[in-house]
């Protein structure tokens, strides 16, 4: 398949997919959402791959939303109704994909992980991080909420009080963090990361996949069940968000580099 913003290649059971866009930092718009989630399906039904690694050409595994594209488009009727929901609704089905897909998926973060970037992280089976990984909850800087099933995995991942916290405050979560709550398997020196999260992907492909395949299944039922509920809920409070002119400020803000300011409309 002839992919333009991503990689897919296999290499000893491993399907390797590298988010790949340079000039929006890999960005989650639409074009990159129906690539990664052709990827997903390809990997999944591809006999050569047995797990599957995910990662991020360049500075940053994903720089969150493409804001210079929101700005140029928010001002037109129903923007949230029309582009916002949708994404929001693809980047959710893409993260419920993994969780239902039978093979094991590996993340692989250097940089940033923002916004959607950062759930989509979260929403891989295991996730390694260089020492200069980051993962910010950055929706709030531009008045949106956490979408990509963030406000459905975080709070059951970290708790309810430091996922509320992650959201509201934007803050950054550094690698040695997100080891200490559970998000990170492990955190490696940058040059390392590739290489570490391939052994472990190669070592699992080498395993019982079929068994893993049912372990992914009991983990769904346990814990993931109720994820379509919780998406189209998601995606309606994304799309409201998206209407409101505190949206329309915070991208202006940030493409002109200054403090947002809100008026909670």
């Amino acid at each position: 398949m002839d992919y333009k913003m991503l990689k897919y290649a296999v290499e000893e059971g491993v399907a390797v997919i590298t988010l790949d866009y340079a000039p929006t930092l890999n960005a989650l718009d639409e074009n990159m959402a129906r690539e990664l989630e052709q990827a997903l399906q390809q990997a999944e039904a591809d006999p050569a791959a047995r797990t599957v690694v995910l990662t991020g050409a360049g500075r940053a595994f994903c720089g969150g939303g493409d804001i210079r594209y929101m700005k140029a488009h928010c001002e037109e009727p129903d923007f949230g109704a029309n582009a916002m929901a949708p994404l929001a609704g693809n980047l959710s089905d893409i993260v419920i994909r993994i969780k239902q897909m039978s093979k094991l998926v590996i993340c692989a973060v250097a940089g940033a992980a923002a916004g959607g970037g950062c759930n989509l992280a979260y929403g891989c089976d295991f996730v390694f991080a260089a020492e200069n990984a980051k993962f910010l909850q950055a929706f709030v800087g531009i008045a949106l909420m956490p979408d990509t099933m963030g406000g459905y995995l975080v709070p059951r991942m970290a708790g309810p009080h430091r996922a509320l916290d992650m959201f509201v405050t934007g803050r950054p979560v550094t690698a040695r963090e997100a080891l200490e709550l559970g998000f990170v398997k492990e955190v490696v020196p940058k040059e390392e990361l590739m290489p570490k999260a391939m052994a472990f992907a190669k070592k699992l492909a080498q395993g019982p996949t079929h068994a893993y395949a049912a372990m992914k299944k009991m983990m769904f039922v346990s814990l993931y069940s109720e994820m379509r509920k919780f998406r189209d809920a998601e995606v309606a409070l994304q799309e409201d968000c998206a209407g409101t002119a505190d949206f329309r400020e915070g991208i202006t803000a940030f493409l002109e580099k200054r403090p947002p300011r809100f008026t909670g409309r």
